[in-house]
């Protein structure tokens, strides 16, 4: 699974908020910092299907990992 639909990021972040005690705050630094291409450590994520359903994981900035 190479992306994510609408559909599907609703419901990961449903199970992954509700994960977290129903509640998640982020700054808009963060979010506006998620959103830019840069130099830090993470610059995106990967999805993989796992047999009981998905793994999602950040991608180092070089690509690798």
């Amino acid at each position: 699974m190479r992306y994510l639909s609408d559909t599907n990021l609703r419901a990961v972040l449903i199970v992954l908020i509700a994960r977290a005690g129903g509640r998640i705050d982020a700054t808009n630094a963060e979010i506006y910092d998620a959103m830019l291409a840069g130099d830090r450590s993470a610059d995106g994520f990967e999805v993989e299907e796992t047999s009981t359903g998905l793994r999602l994981s950040t991608r180092p900035a070089d690509g690798r990992g």
